[in-house]
């Protein structure tokens, strides 16, 4: 097949070149230059376009700035796809979040929600996928999550309690890739998370034992009050990774049922212990 992959440098994206590459598959990377999301243009984007059969849309950015979330996520994809059903390709790919949802109050997972439901519209055929917190070396949240680990007491709001239920890079990437050579049901969403539901503090101790090779440490309970002050101030200074939205996030929890990921995959998504232990 002859595919367009947007994000194809990124962190899942690259991933999912190599396994499409490896599969005897012309996969087009176009570059910022050929491609500026936050100022598309609509020439550029045609010869993009032209003679292709699949676009894989797998850009994610965090922003401290809501307009740029709303630009990547929603009005930007929105005009590809129209470009795209203009051009006759049939099938879309879209990497969204877990939780995505245009009316949610968070602002990276409506503008997910708002670009999800663009594209649906447009496309005759989209599969959307909807990841859970991705684990792998080199993604800027589990590199977090990572130094995080290391440290021999854990400073975690509401002692870590959140629930997660983390998933590996690289099932996410084959899961994507299957998607794009052998197309579900136009309006097919998958939840793609991990074989376990872990709390964060949980997650960490596991990074901890099987990638630090250290003893469980103290978690230090850091009440919700003491850090929500503080929290506009670190949207900009994380560039909205850490934020009154990734708060809000944390507490609504990360989990979904995986069976028609698993179903996707051809086997049990892999657990945190499997996956990290494999890195």
């Amino acid at each position: 097949m002859n595919i367009v992959l947007l994000g194809g440098s990124g962190f899942v994206g690259s991933r999912v070149v190599e396994i499409l590459r490896n599969k005897g598959h012309i996969v087009a990377t176009p570059t910022r230059k050929e491609l500026d999301l936050l100022n598309p243009n609509r020439k550029n984007i045609e010869k993009i376009f032209a003679d292709k059969e699949v676009i894989i849309n797998a850009v994610g950015v965090m922003s401290r700035y809501d307009e740029v979330l709303d630009k990547v996520h929603y009005q930007t994809p929105k005009l590809l796809a129209e470009i795209a059903a203009d051009m006759n390709i049939k099938h879309w790919v879209q990497l969204s979040a877990l939780g995505a949802d245009s009316q949610y109050s968070a602002a990276f997972l409506a503008s997910k929600g708002r670009g999800d439901n663009a594209v649906l519209q447009m496309m005759p055929s989209v599969n959307i996928a909807r990841p859970s917190v991705i684990y792998g070396r080199g993604g800027a949240s589990c590199e977090l999550f990572i130094k995080l680990a290391k440290l021999p007491i854990l400073p975690l709001p509401e002692k870590g309690r959140f629930l997660l239920q983390p998933v590996c890079v690289n099932e996410v990437a084959d899961g994507l890739a299957k998607m794009a050579e052998n197309p579900l049901l136009h309006g097919a969403i998958v939840n793609m998370t991990g074989g376990k539901v872990v709390s964060m503090a949980e997650y960490l101790t596991i990074m901890r034992q099987n990638l630090h090779h250290k003893p469980p440490a103290k978690v230090l309970n850091i009440p919700l009050s003491l850090i929500k002050p503080f929290l506009p101030i670190a949207k900009v200074l994380s560039n909205g990774m850490l934020s009154p939205d990734s708060i809000q996030m944390l507490q609504d929890g990360n989990t979904a049922d995986n069976g028609d990921f698993a179903h996707l995959l051809g086997k049990t998504p892999q657990s945190p212990e499997m996956f990290i232990q494999a890195a």
